[in-house]
């Protein structure tokens, strides 16, 4: 048998706006026309892949586009770059996933010849290569928008062809972190269907979870926020025969344009602004040099760390502003670098010991934040009545969540900052 080639795509969420800008970041200028387009982007560089590679077919595992975007863009933008596999021969499998389930209205569009489309049972799909089986293709789409069933249970393998079988299918493993478990089953509920591999969408992290049967998720096409760093893109997997069964191999292929990033700056000792100034440079520009020739635009959120004078300065939003302005010429480079945010995590010079020696208002505060660091019911008598207005609140209850304990300690270490701040004799 030759080897089969596939491209497994997912989570491309055409025409998605991004989140956790500011309105200056998102509209209007370069950055905003680069944004706006980023997911199409990342749709023609899927398609001019598949024209470059010539796999045997596409696989689509779901959450193309939002259906609470109701994009005709992006359906016909789908359309139109399908038809251009068909005129290569390239098949193209779809499934449909919690953002775009069957039941939406997205489904307006007439479909290639080359295109199947997975209804809301299992199907198998017969691929054919010089009027032989080549492989079977398993999938099956969500119908509706919050899929509960366990899906993975209802593929099985079918005996009467001896060649590659593939499940497609937009789920939650069990063990991944991803809050909206839709479609949720194990790694062996996906083994026990007896394919060779499967082309997993939902996720937005690449995934390998098993290597026989070859299992993945690719991630998504193109990250959307901060919290999904990094480059963004499919794979391409080449199947070989081996010892009775089937051996995966894959290959990244880039497709997002922009490329978030986290990344951290140690000021531990300094003591000028203009130092900080350099050093935020550095760091940006030293992530642009990472970054590979497909990235157009990289936003940064940069935490600062370390112990310098100039902490209590440094928390002020206004300065972090000049800062940022400060870093615009960044955005004529290749690729283009701008700031989303600063995160300020620094610490003043002065050791919290000294704090709590004081004898003035401030040593006062200090003191008791440290006996509500100790004691959960000295932390609630003071924090409960100071929060009560906003969780008891007839609307915000509804959509606020009680911090936890974690939390809560966060919220009590930045009490502390302010009260540094605003408290300092300066």
């Amino acid at each position: 048998m030759d080897a089969i080639r596939y491209i497994h795509a997912a989570d491309l969420h055409l025409d998605t706006p991004f989140q956790g800008l500011s309105r200056e970041t998102a509209q209007g200028g370069h950055l905003a026309r680069l944004l706006h387009e980023a997911t199409f982007t990342a749709l023609e560089r899927l398609f001019r892949f598949c024209e470059a590679e010539k796999p045997d077919f596409l696989v689509l595992a779901g959450d193309i586009y939002n259906q609470e975007n109701h994009s005709v863009k992006a359906q016909l933008k789908l359309r139109d770059g399908c038809d251009r596999l068909n005129r290569l021969g390239i098949r193209v499998f779809l499934a449909h996933g919690n953002h775009d389930p069957l039941d939406s209205r997205l489904n307006a569009v007439e479909w290639p010849d080359n295109v199947t489309v997975f209804g809301p049972e299992p199907e198998r799909h017969v691929l054919e290569k010089d009027g032989r089986p080549l492989a079977v293709i398993h999938g099956i789409s969500h119908a509706r928008a919050r899929e509960g069933r366990n899906l993975a249970r209802l593929f099985e393998r079918d005996a009467r062809y001896d060649c590659f079988q593939l499940g497609v299918l937009h789920c939650t493993v069990e063990g991944e972190s991803k809050a909206d478990r839709y479609a949720p089953c194990s790694l062996d509920d996906l083994k026990a269907g007896g394919l060779d591999a499967w082309a997993l969408g939902h996720v937005h992290e690449r995934r390998v979870l098993s290597e026989t049967p070859f299992i993945a998720y690719p991630g998504n096409a193109q990250g959307l926020h901060v919290n999904e760093p990094g480059p963004r893109g499919c794979l391409l997997v080449t199947v070989a025969p081996r010892g009775g069964a089937y051996a995966c191999a894959s290959t990244f292929l880039r497709l997002g344009p922009v490329q978030w990033e986290k990344l951290d700056l140690d000021l531990d000792g300094v003591d000028h602004l203009d130092e900080v100034e350099r050093r935020l440079n550095h760091c940006l520009e030293k992530a642009a040099e990472a970054a590979d020739p497909g990235c157009e635009a990289l936003m940064a959120r940069v935490t600062l760390s370390g112990r310098t004078s100039l902490d209590a300065l440094l928390r002020d939003a206004a300065n972090q502003e000049d800062l940022a302005e400060r870093l615009r010429h960044l955005s004529s480079g290749t690729p283009g670098v701008w700031l989303k945010d600063l995160r300020v995590e620094t610490r003043s010079l002065t050791e919290r010991s000294e704090y709590l020696q004081r004898e003035d208002l401030l040593g006062e505060a200090m003191r008791l934040a440290e006996r509500m660091r100790e004691s959960r019911e000295v932390l609630q008598e003071v924090a409960g009545p100071a929060l009560a207005p906003l969780f008891g609140h007839n609307r915000l209850r509804k959509v606020l969540a009680q911090p936890d304990e974690t939390q809560m300690q966060a919220l009590l270490q930045e009490a502390e900052r302010l009260c540094m701040d605003l408290l300092e004799v300066r």
